[in-house]
């Protein structure tokens, strides 16, 4: 019951089929592309103090050209830039905003020349897609390629899909560059997977600053639940036959309780999506929430960043997730499990019936998400960079 059919023994070969010819061609790419960056390098060496303090470049993938780069709305680096402020002070942090439509040559000739003022030990970057851009062409190798050889800092390259493989083979092509490279994937683990035994970082959670932890008490301060079970998210068809099993035991549902329609459908819980803080609120509204780990890209677990939200809001946790959640919260203890979509009716049932086990877990994983959510990216970010060898972000 799930959008991934189990593969017959064809299929399974076809699949091997594939990828060995994706590794040959991944390979290919990789040494063409090395070949002609290496032939491109002309700058001066920038000349920094190696003992200067530490300072993060973060580069927006949407800057202050969007609504969204604001306290309270999800945007990634806007979070990430704000929460590390708050933690080492906001001399120690500066962005490189990037506009829509503006060329690679233009801002990666700013950002190097910022780097530079600034004395940058670190620069961090959404590295799946130029930012600021929907459909320009792919440029962090060209900028990674010039900014490495004049440079002795580190670049933390963000991937939020590691799973799709020529977005992973971008990534590769960055730690190829240099080892200054360290990956961080928000989803599933890294280890190896860029050059073979080189440890990365992943998964992670979702960065939040005081600030826009601030908004989320404010909204959540008059939210009760008012319903037993919420499923926020895409309804696959397996989702919608799921919840009329669930409904049937007598268990009241919301599905996607943020939104003012109903979205019980695969088209309707795919737009008009609400603000972050409705959001939150939503998840909040009932005693459960359920989340299914499976990766939209193929029949493996990732990380969902409603985990910390969902704790955050103070509803209970029930994930399918057998390895991910369990990085960052004690499993029956701040979080419940369920095996499979058959066994879900039933576990349920069960935790239905013990109301004071439900209100058990959601307070402990609730106290657990507070304490991560401010620092716990940074933290995981300094303890990959530790691994590696490369130069820490201090007290985080």
């Amino acid at each position: 019951m799930n959008q991934f059919p189990a593969r017959g023994v064809t299929e399974v070969f076809t699949d091997a089929k594939e990828h060995l010819g994706f590794l040959r061609a991944q390979r290919n790419y990789l040494n063409e592309r090395l070949s002609t960056l290496k032939s491109g390098l002309s700058r001066e060496p920038l000349g920094l103090d190696v003992n200067r303090p530490i300072h993060v470049v973060v580069v927006p993938q949407e800057g202050e050209a969007f609504e969204s780069f604001a306290p309270g709305t999800r945007n990634f680096y806007y979070e990430a830039a704000q929460s590390l402020r708050e933690i080492l002070g906001s001399d120690s942090v500066s962005v490189c905003h990037v506009a829509p439509g503006e060329s690679p040559e233009t801002w990666h000739t700013r950002l190097i020349d910022l780097v530079q003022s600034v004395g940058a030990t670190h620069v961090m970057g959404h590295v799946e897609s130029d930012p600021g851009q929907l459909n320009s062409p792919w440029s962090w190798d060209s900028l990674w390629s010039e900014l490495s050889s004049v440079w002795d800092g580190v670049l933390l390259g963000v991937m939020f899909d590691s799973s799709f493989q020529w977005l992973a083979a971008q990534s590769r092509l960055l730690a190829r560059i240099s080892d200054r490279f360290l990956l961080v994937d928000i989803c599933i683990p890294m280890d190896g997977r860029m050059v073979r035994g080189r440890p990365e970082v992943g998964p992670v959670n979702m960065p939040m600053s005081q600030e826009s932890l601030t908004l989320v008490r404010e909204r959540l301060a008059d939210v009760t639940p008012s319903f037993d079970i919420s499923f926020i998210g895409t309804m696959y068809p397996y989702r919608v036959k799921l919840v009329e099993q669930i409904r049937d035991l007598g268990v009241s549902v919301a599905v996607n309780p943020h939104r003012a329609d109903t979205a019980e459908d695969f088209a309707s819980s795919r737009h008009e999506q609400p603000s972050w803080l409705d959001y939150m609120a939503g998840l909040a509204s009932s005693r459960i929430t359920l989340n299914f780990s499976q990766s939209s890209a193929g029949p493996f677990e990732q990380l969902k960043t409603r985990v910390l939200e969902a704790t955050l809001a103070g509803t209970m946790l029930l994930t399918d997730d057998r390895d991910r959640t369990s990085r960052f919260l004690v499993p029956e203890v701040e979080y419940a499990y369920f095996r499979n979509t058959k066994d879900l009716p039933s576990v349920i049932t069960k935790f239905m019936s013990d109301p004071e086990r439900i209100t058990q877990i959601s307070s402990a994983g609730n106290s657990r998400a507070w304490d991560l959510a401010p620092e716990g990216f940074w933290r995981a970010i300094d303890v990959g960079l530790q691994r590696r060898k490369l130069r820490s972000l201090g007290d985080v």
